[in-house]
């Protein structure tokens, strides 16, 4: 499933909804789970113990696109991040026919910083549709950037910055924990893939 389109019908104007496959990725323990749970309840929700992921957990929540009539549902699946080299191979089933990924790190966590590049490289492996994935590099934990002599911080924001930069992608800051920042990048890849939905119809005529 790489996109899908239907229309619900309200009592004021007819709704289309457009389907869009995200994939999570990141290490273990960077809070993929926390900041999916926390999204889809709308903050209500937040795990209290970690709780392992093995394979994929599934989530759907409705985004809606600002001045438009278009919804965009994202199917969310939510992939372990034990043992980045086995993983990668157990995780390609879900990657497959994504049409946004967001990868995940710790900001108080050096290493998983630097895992990132190879989860994302295990991602754009899988696509053969030749089309390029919306995605979102997401600092997690940010509450660990306090600005005492404390931080728990291992991850300069310019670096990181840039190194989503260097994949290609866009840079958000979030607090699980907190209920900090945790709409905003489901929100960009959300609009992002109507965005460019938009632009294939108008060149192509067809969908993504």
């Amino acid at each position: 499933m790489q996109s899908g389109l239907r229309s619900m019908e309200t009592s004021h104007k007819t709704m289309v909804i457009l389907r869009c496959k995200l994939i999570l990725v990141g290490d273990a323990c960077v809070g993929k789970t926390a900041l999916t749970q926390s999204f889809v309840s709308g903050g209500t929700t937040y795990p209290k113990n970690y709780l392992m992921t093995i394979g994929a957990e599934f989530n759907v929540k409705q985004v809606t696109i600002p001045e438009t009539n278009v919804i965009v549902e994202l199917f969310i699946y939510d992939c372990a991040g034990q043992s980045i080299f086995n993983q990668l191979d157990l995780n390609s089933k879900y990657y497959e026919n994504a049409s946004a990924v967001m990868v995940v790190y710790n900001v108080a966590n050096r290493d998983s910083l630097l895992s990132c590049n190879k989860w994302v490289s295990g991602v754009k492996a899988i696509q053969n549709s030749g089309v390029p994935l919306v995605g979102a590099f997401v600092g997690n934990k940010c509450e660990f950037r306090d600005g005492s002599i404390d931080s728990r911080a291992e991850v300069d924001i310019l670096e990181a910055k840039e190194t989503a930069e260097s994949l290609g992608m866009t840079y958000f800051e979030t607090s699980a924990a907190n209920n900090i920042g945790v709409d905003a990048p489901f929100q960009y890849i959300a609009e992002e893939f109507y965005r460019r939905y938009e632009e294939t119809v108008q060149t192509t005529g067809q969908g993504i």
